[in-house]
């Protein structure tokens, strides 16, 4: 499915290729081209082959990045979680339309029923704190009173820690919270050593460690995918939109 070199070139300068302009909900602000909106392709019948694949092996998100971004200022794994989110909902809502049908738990009954939720209908969440001209943050943590620097991680980066804990030996832990505040923490007090930022990590209370998680949870522009719907039995249910493959997969 991936795009050759000359078709992307085509694609970025040219524009002669089928595609449409999404504005993204970071606004580009984390990102060396401050691009707040990018050129994205729409999926092909070439692209539905792949995706009734049974023997896709490559990340089914990340492989649609490559073929349907068509900038080459902005690499798709330099994308954030939200920026990568509007994008498939753009690619799902261009070829499918956005009504999307899951199945959820009735609590009461124990039953599933179907519920359509209308993707296009997906909102920003308010933010309290913006970050620096160069993408970063600024926060005092709340039991060693450090001043931290913080680097919101990319959807590849997480993909990379998701498979970490994979791959990790069977019966061991994967050290996927030190890693994940290895690359979201620049700076301790102005200190940028690597170093000494891992040392003051292995040491961290956890509850500076859960002040920089709901820091940058509740300040990075993303889309609020909580949704509520009332069950058959009358009971409230809340649930999340994700991005599976089944999300690109309704009608086949």
């Amino acid at each position: 499915m991936e795009m050759d070199e000359n078709t992307l070139k085509a694609a970025t300068e040219g524009f002669n290729l089928p595609h449409d302009v999404i504005k993204l909900p970071t606004q580009g602000i984390f990102y060396k081209s401050k691009k707040s909106s990018v050129k994205i392709g729409y999926l092909t019948a070439n692209d539905e082959n792949y995706l009734m694949s049974n023997n896709v092996k490559e990340n089914i998100v990340m492989s649609l990045l490559r073929n349907k971004l068509y900038e080459h200022d902005l690499k798709p794994n330099e994308l954030m979680e939200s920026d990568v989110e509007a994008i498939l909902i753009f690619l799902r809502n261009s070829s499918f339309g956005p009504e999307y049908k899951l199945n959820l738990l009735d609590p009461k009954t124990n039953k599933l029923f179907e519920h359509t939720e209308i993707i296009d209908s997906l909102r920003l969440k308010d933010t309290k704190e913006k970050p620096d001209e160069n993408g970063v943050f600024t926060t005092i943590l709340p039991k060693t009173n450090t001043t931290v620097r913080l680097r919101p991680i990319t959807f590849y980066e997480s993909m990379e820690l998701d498979e970490l804990s994979e791959k990790y030996p069977k019966g061991m832990t994967a050290p996927i919270i030190t890693n994940r505040l290895l690359r979201e923490i620049i700076s301790i007090n102005g200190d940028e050593d690597k170093n000494n930022i891992s040392l003051f990590i292995s040491s961290l209370p956890i509850m500076d460690s859960k002040h920089i998680r709901n820091f940058l949870k509740e300040n990075i522009p993303q889309l609020d995918l909580k949704r509520e719907v009332y069950a058959p039995s009358g009971e409230l249910v809340t649930f999340s939109v994700s991005f599976g493959v089944d999300f690109f997969r309704p009608f086949f």
